[in-house]
């Protein structure tokens, strides 16, 4: 018998190699192909269901967008049904009404001047916007305590009625009580008022617009019990809110009154 001499154990080792890698590309191959297969048939039944979840979405989504709708309201984003859009719309209408209303309605107009003459000493005295204050309490007599009794207080003591601040201001206006006036400041707000007291003439100076001893063209009427103890104190309507603190420029007198008929 011929002994295997170095050659012939190198060769054995070579093809021994070579059919080792042989097997392993084999396997190789099979398990990258199973794998590319599962994952190919992985991503197609990953479509058809996501095909199948848009489809059911698309379907809840409709149903919604024909029962529902969407309302803003003070920048929140509110789902209302049917009934809830008709009575939004129904009020949205009458505002627009009372608007237009409003706009119908005559106005006059009356320019505040920044200063006036003092009855008693003749002296010039300049307006520097001052708003005082009238005790409810004390306003019991005709149509003005009438008013009075049927306002309500606001959070700061403030008597009010139909969302006006109740007033008391001078002949000049040739107002009655419960007729509706704008206050227009010269910083541009508007505070909206209803006649509520009539000052007296030989309270105000000669054109019958300022109390001359408070330098004041308007009187907010308040509830004593519940005014907010630091504008009592200092007796000034103006610190009710920052934009308050400016002089009236105009007061703007409307041809409207509340419940005119039962006055």
């Amino acid at each position: 018998m011929k002994r295997m001499d170095s050659n012939d154990i190198r060769s054995g080792h070579l093809a021994c190699s070579l059919i080792l890698i042989t097997s392993l590309l084999l396997i190789l191959f099979c398990h990258c192909y199973k794998r590319s297969y599962a994952m190919a048939f992985e991503a197609a039944e990953a479509e058809t269901v996501g095909e199948e979840i848009t489809f059911e979405n698309t379907v809840i989504l409709s149903s919604l967008v024909e029962c529902t709708s969407v309302t803003i309201e003070d920048d929140n984003v509110v789902l209302a049904g049917p009934e809830v859009l008709e009575e939004n719309l129904a009020e949205f209408e009458e505002e627009i009404q009372e608007e237009e209303i409003q706009e119908e309605v005559e106005k006059t107009e009356y320019d505040i001047p920044s200063s006036f003459v003092n009855p008693e000493t003749g002296n010039t005295v300049s307006y520097k916007g001052g708003k005082t204050l009238e005790r409810s309490s004390k306003i019991t007599y005709g149509d003005s305590g009438v008013i009075n009794d049927l306002a309500e207080p606001d959070q700061d003591g403030f008597m009010m009625l139909d969302d006006r601040y109740l007033v008391a201001v001078g002949s000049r206006f040739n107002t009655v009580p419960g007729q509706y006036l704008d206050l227009v400041l010269e910083n541009g707000v508007v505070i909206k008022c209803m006649m509520g007291d009539a000052k007296a003439d030989v309270d105000t100076d000669s054109t019958n617009t300022f109390t001359y001893r408070s330098r004041c063209c308007s009187e907010f009427i308040i509830d004593k019990h519940t005014i907010r103890s630091d504008i009592y104190e200092r007796g000034n309507a103006s610190l009710k809110y920052p934009s308050w603190d400016s002089p009236v420029v105009e007061i703007i007198v409307y041809d409207d009154y509340h419940c005119i008929d039962t006055i």
